[in-house]
């Protein structure tokens, strides 16, 4: 495993708020929104989400454009990660988590 992936199961698997976080790449990966709006199709308070979405974006797995009211997606550098999208798929808990 590269060290790109290992701070990606880290991120995604490795902590508490990992299958949170898988939640919201999902959400990211078919429909770029604003915090609002995401905090929203998760049915989670907007701070929680925003804590996800602030340490995603240290760690470069998503970007935002704009300022106020940004829209994030996943960096493209990250899409085609293999590893990535076996964590979305489901793949890497076995049980379909991260499935939409």
């Amino acid at each position: 495993m590269d060290a790109r992936s290992r701070l990606l199961f880290w991120l995604l698997s490795g902590t508490k708020g990992g299958p949170t976080r898988v939640r919201v790449l999902c959400v990211l990966r078919e429909k770029p929104m604003n915090l609002r709006r995401l905090a929203l199709q998760l049915g989670m308070d907007y701070k929680s989400v925003k804590a996800h979405i602030e340490l995603l974006a240290k760690n470069g797995i998503i970007d935002a454009h704009g300022k106020y009211g940004a829209v994030y997606f996943i960096s493209p550098e990250w899409e085609e990660n293999e590893f990535m999208k076996q964590m979305l798929k489901g793949g890497a808990y076995g049980k379909g988590k991260g499935k939409k």
